[in-house]
Formats: C-alpha cells, sequence, structure tokens
C-alpha cells in the first residue's frame, strides 16, 4: 500500500476510536462494531482487508456499513456468487441506505439500495435500485450505465466520506440534496451519523 493509503488508514483509525468516545458520552444511538478475524485474500482491492481489519459494522438513521461476507477467507471469495448477467460485474456491498427504516427494525431489515465496491479496480460507487433493474433487463443494450462513482478507493471512502467532511456529499448522492439537512421534530439533524460526525468536530 502506498503512503497515502497507509495514511488514510490511521486517520481511519483514529477518527474511529474519536468517534467511540463522542458516542459513549452522548448516545446518539449509533453502530460501531468492531472488526472479526479476516485472513488476507491477495485477489482483493487493495486496501479492503486493512479497512475491514478495523471494524465490522458502522451505522447510523440514513446508512449502515458491514464487513462483506465473502471477504472473510480464501474459502468464502473462492466460493462466493458471481452473477454472469450482473450490468456492474457483480460487485460486493459495503454499505446500504436504511433511511426510512424504523430504528427498532434495523436488525430485521438489511436496507434498501447497495453502495458497491468494485472487486476488480476497487471503486466505491452507488446505483439507484430502479436504475439497475432497467440495466439488468436492457443487458444487451450498449447505454452507458447510470453509476455514481463515490471514490477511487475502500480507503479514501471510509476516510472522507464516511468518517469526514465528505459525509454530506454521500447522503446528497445516495438520497438526494434535501436529505442533507433534514431535521427531527426536535430540530436536531434527521440522521444520528451525522450528529455524531458534527459533535466530533469531523464534518
Amino acid at each position: 500500500m502506498n503512503e497515502g493509503g497507509r495514511q488514510g488508514l490511521a486517520e481511519i483509525r483514529s477518527k474511529l476510536d474519536l468517534i467511540r468516545r463522542v458516542e459513549a458520552e452522548h448516545h446518539f444511538g449509533v453502530t460501531i462494531e468492531g472488526p472479526r478475524e479476516l485472513v488476507p485474500i491477495p485477489e482483493l482491492p487493495e486496501g479492503v482487508t486493512d479497512v475491514f481489519g478495523l471494524f465490522y459494522r458502522l451505522g447510523g438513521d440514513f446508512f449502515i456499513f458491514r464487513q462483506p461476507g465473502e471477504i472473510a477467507s480464501p474459502d468464502a471469495w473462492a466460493g462466493r456468487t458471481i452473477n454472469p448477467y450482473c450490468p456492474l460485474g457483480s460487485p460486493l456491498t459495503i454499505g446500504r441506505e436504511r433511511h426510512g427504516i424504523p430504528a427498532d427494525a434495523y436488525d430485521e431489515i438489511e436496507g434498501g439500495n447497495g453502495i458497491s465496491l468494485d472487486a476488480e479496480d476497487g471503486s466505491v460507487f452507488f446505483m439507484d435500485g430502479d436504475d439497475y433493474v432497467f440495466a439488468y433487463e436492457n443487458a444487451d443494450d450498449d447505454e452507458e450505465l447510470d453509476v455514481t462513482e463515490l471514490s477511487s478507493d475502500i480507503v479514501s471512502f471510509f476516510n472522507v466520506h464516511v468518517l469526514g467532511g465528505g459525509y454530506p456529499e454521500l447522503i446528497r448522492a445516495v438520497l438526494g440534496r434535501d436529505a442533507v439537512t433534514r431535521r427531527d421534530r426536535k430540530g436536531r439533524h434527521r440522521d444520528s451519523w451525522m450528529r455524531l460526525l458534527t459533535e466530533s468536530g469531523l464534518v
């Protein structure tokens, strides 16, 4: 991994320590779950094992990010399902939006549209579910896919868009401009993760 990637990982580690302390003090109700054992997989894009070696799940009211089961071990990776008809090349789902899902149902409902990692080049992107269905059903067409690239690599994605100043950009890209400043009846930002990052001085 290059120097920029190593620095990004160090910043993620530092930010995780910070938000754990802030969450313990303020109880925003977010999910910050420590890592589970991972066996390195040479075929994975650079940084994937390193990032998920720092946590297993991170989540608030708008998004949940989770270590994909496919990267737990070389056997899990070798046994992953590859859909030859997938217009996106069978990417890994590293997160899902869950805006609108009641908090007491978070453990029962996986979430909505996925945030994906390209298993070949390591870029992180989002594609609306309806657009995906259309692309899947029209796979023979040569139309360009309507995909929003969020980051060129997973380290930058989590450092900037999940744990840093790029989080509002992620909200805007996936949920729309209005969600960036949406408030609840108490005047607080609707998303507990945004409240956590704000209190931590990261946004």
